[in-house]
């Protein structure tokens, strides 16, 4: 299995309250994070990287950009008006 992490708003940009941050990470340890303003954060990307990683998927590739920093990549929290976005799953029959 190979698996890419698209883009999306970096764990220096997602700004959360602190109970949501202990509680997304107690789901999905490894996405807690500081912003950088220093409040509470979750780096979604990192937390399904660490899940990804534990459950044995070897190839694990990513987008690094920032979905809110990124001016071609939609952002709700940046410009909440409409935006589209998609997730892609598929098996390659040729392996």
């Amino acid at each position: 299995m190979e698996v890419l992490l698209g883009p999306a708003i970096c764990g220096g940009c997602y700004e959360v309250p602190a109970a949501m941050r202990a509680e997304v990470d107690a789901q999905l340890p490894g996405s807690a994070s500081r912003t950088r303003r220093g409040t509470p954060g979750l780096d979604v990307r990192a937390g399904l990287y660490h899940q990804l990683a534990d459950l044995g998927v070897a190839r694990i590739g990513g987008d690094p950009r920032c979905t809110l920093e990124s001016r071609d990549l939609y952002s709700h929290r940046r410009d909440p008006r409409s935006g589209r976005q998609a997730g892609i799953i598929w098996i390659d029959p040729r392996r």
